[in-house]
């Protein structure tokens, strides 16, 4: 199958075309055991780069890395228990996809799915299984609404402590907007919180950059050599301009 230019959804490395991904910041943060924030704009290849990494962090061997997506659970709102259920859901089908089938949660990890604390009180029950640590990347978490996100917030604070043994290692939240600008209404407490001060255990936020202008030549460089169609310095030069890196617009001008 030839390559192309992907404008739609995450990028597949025998399918399209991409840039080399770097991993070393991000790895670093994972082996010193820090809780962090990846956000940047949409379509900007931050769920290209969780899967990427949780697929080199498994090949390593050193981790079990899972990335699970919590954006379903967004018009569940504040229905706490719903949520817990929902995202508890997640964790396992994620797992069963990407996962050895012995390191799928056991049926017991899955008993608490109904208590307020159910992510929480399921991540200690399957860390405790596990034989080497468990690294999380969790994204779009702040597609999720009020009492809910506070919810889930507090729950990966609460266990922090008991990491690595009992609660993962390092954990990335992955969104559009840095966790300091969560402004959050809870209907439980009738008043504002800012997603900080519930997730005060935020080591690091990481922006994730667009594309530099020797990036989008070496992208359009593996065109050149799939097809023989040649880019001008000038051409490329004017893609710079016109999209300023920003990774979705480079791929559609490619396209």
């Amino acid at each position: 199958m030839q390559k192309f230019f992907n404008t739609a959804g995450a990028c597949v490395p025998e399918k399209h075309y991409m840039i080399a991904l770097e991993f070393d910041k991000i790895k670093k943060m994972i082996d010193t055991e820090r809780y962090f924030i990846l956000h940047a704009p949409r379509q900007t290849g931050k769920t290209t780069l969780m899967l990427q990494l949780m697929e080199h962090l498994n090949e390593e061997g050193k981790y079990i890395a899972l990335y699970v997506n919590v954006e379903a659970a967004q018009p569940l709102r504040n229905d706490i228990e719903a949520v817990n259920e929902l995202i508890v859901s997640e964790f396992e089908s994620k797992a069963k996809i990407y996962l050895e089938k012995s390191l799928i949660p056991q049926e017991y990890c899955f008993q608490i799915r109904s208590m307020q604390g159910g992510i929480s009180h399921f991540l200690y029950s399957w860390c405790l299984q596990l034989p080497k640590p468990l690294v999380v990347l969790m994204d779009e978490v702040d597609a999720l609404i009020g009492d809910g996100l506070i919810s889930v917030l507090r729950q990966l604070r609460s266990g922090y402590a008991q990491r690595p043994k009992a609660f993962p290692q390092a954990l990335c939240l992955i969104g559009l907007r840095d966790i300091r600008d969560y402004r959050i209404y809870s209907d439980a407490s009738k008043r504002h919180i800012v997603g900080g001060s519930a997730f005060n255990i935020k080591e690091k936020s990481i922006r994730l950059n667009d594309f530099t202008y020797e990036q989008i030549k070496e992208l359009y460089a593996q065109h050149t050599e799939a097809t023989g169609q040649k880019f001008t310095h000038q051409a490329l030069q004017h893609i710079f301009h016109l999209t300023a890196g920003q990774p979705w617009l480079v791929n559609a001008l490619g396209r």
